[in-house]
Protein backbone atom coordinates (compact mmCIF):
# COMPACT_ATOMS: atom_id res chain seq x y z
CA UNK A 1 0.00 0.00 0.00
CA UNK A 2 1.40 3.58 -0.57
CA UNK A 3 2.44 5.69 2.06
CA UNK A 4 -0.04 8.48 2.13
CA UNK A 5 -3.66 7.28 1.26
CA UNK A 6 -5.73 10.66 0.76
CA UNK A 7 -8.57 8.62 0.93
CA UNK A 8 -9.00 5.76 2.77
CA UNK A 9 -12.96 4.69 2.69
CA UNK A 10 -12.68 5.46 -1.40
CA UNK A 11 -9.72 3.32 -1.77
CA UNK A 12 -11.18 0.25 -0.05
CA UNK A 13 -14.56 1.20 -2.37
CA UNK A 14 -12.21 1.18 -5.20
CA UNK A 15 -10.13 -2.35 -4.46
CA UNK A 16 -12.89 -4.15 -2.83
CA UNK A 17 -14.13 -4.55 -6.51
CA UNK A 18 -11.26 -5.78 -7.82
CA UNK A 19 -11.62 -9.22 -8.26
CA UNK A 20 -8.70 -9.94 -10.28
CA UNK A 21 -6.41 -8.86 -7.45
CA UNK A 22 -8.22 -11.17 -5.05
CA UNK A 23 -8.02 -14.42 -7.21
CA UNK A 24 -4.45 -13.67 -8.06
CA UNK A 25 -3.30 -12.84 -4.51
CA UNK A 26 -6.19 -13.25 -2.31
CA UNK A 27 -3.94 -13.13 1.19
CA UNK A 28 -2.34 -9.57 0.21
CA UNK A 29 -5.45 -8.41 -1.33
CA UNK A 30 -7.03 -9.20 1.83
CA UNK A 31 -4.30 -7.43 3.92
CA UNK A 32 -4.90 -4.07 1.83
CA UNK A 33 -8.35 -4.28 1.98
CA UNK A 34 -7.95 -4.51 6.03
CA UNK A 35 -5.35 -1.59 6.17
CA UNK A 36 -7.26 0.79 4.58
CA UNK A 37 -11.02 0.01 6.35
CA UNK A 38 -8.45 0.34 9.77
CA UNK A 39 -6.93 3.85 8.36
CA UNK A 40 -10.19 5.17 7.34
CA UNK A 41 -11.28 4.53 10.94
CA UNK A 42 -8.08 5.57 12.17
CA UNK A 43 -8.91 8.97 10.24
CA UNK A 44 -13.08 8.54 11.49
CA UNK A 45 -14.57 8.03 8.24
CA UNK A 46 -16.10 5.12 9.66
CA UNK A 47 -17.56 4.16 12.72
CA UNK A 48 -17.02 1.20 14.86
CA UNK A 49 -19.96 -0.90 13.52
CA UNK A 50 -19.12 0.20 10.11
CA UNK A 51 -15.34 -0.91 10.26
CA UNK A 52 -16.63 -4.45 11.55
CA UNK A 53 -18.92 -5.11 8.32
CA UNK A 54 -15.77 -3.79 6.30
CA UNK A 55 -14.04 -6.39 7.80
CA UNK A 56 -16.08 -9.03 7.52
CA UNK A 57 -16.27 -7.92 3.66
CA UNK A 58 -12.66 -8.40 3.52
CA UNK A 59 -12.73 -11.93 4.85
CA UNK A 60 -15.43 -13.14 2.53
CA UNK A 61 -13.43 -11.39 0.25
CA UNK A 62 -10.53 -13.62 0.72
CA UNK A 63 -12.50 -16.72 0.88
CA UNK A 64 -14.05 -16.14 -2.56
CA UNK A 65 -10.62 -15.26 -4.13
CA UNK A 66 -9.14 -18.66 -2.39
CA UNK A 67 -11.93 -20.84 -3.94
CA UNK A 68 -11.88 -19.39 -7.09
CA UNK A 69 -8.04 -19.73 -7.61
CA UNK A 70 -8.54 -23.63 -6.36
CA UNK A 71 -11.10 -24.07 -8.74
CA UNK A 72 -8.70 -22.42 -11.52
CA UNK A 73 -6.17 -24.90 -10.57
CA UNK A 74 -8.59 -27.68 -10.60
CA UNK A 75 -9.38 -27.23 -14.12
CA UNK A 76 -6.33 -26.66 -15.05
CA UNK A 77 -5.41 -22.87 -16.07
CA UNK A 78 -1.90 -22.94 -14.29
CA UNK A 79 -0.86 -24.64 -17.76
CA UNK A 80 1.16 -27.47 -16.26
CA UNK A 81 2.82 -25.37 -13.25
CA UNK A 82 2.98 -26.91 -10.05
CA UNK A 83 1.41 -24.97 -7.75
CA UNK A 84 2.11 -24.83 -3.63
CA UNK A 85 -1.40 -25.17 -2.11
CA UNK A 86 0.28 -22.67 1.08
CA UNK A 87 1.47 -19.96 -1.44
CA UNK A 88 -1.24 -18.42 -3.41
CA UNK A 89 0.86 -15.53 -4.54
CA UNK A 90 1.37 -17.65 -7.65
CA UNK A 91 0.39 -14.91 -10.50
CA UNK A 92 1.79 -11.85 -8.61
CA UNK A 93 5.79 -14.21 -9.08
CA UNK A 94 4.75 -14.65 -12.53
CA UNK A 95 6.32 -11.48 -13.44
CA UNK A 96 9.16 -10.88 -11.12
Amino acid sequence: MKNYVENPLAEWRQASKQHFDLVTDPEAHWRKLVELAMLAHERRQVRSNELSEMLELADGARLWGLVEWEEADRVGLFLGHVIDPDDVSFFAKRDR
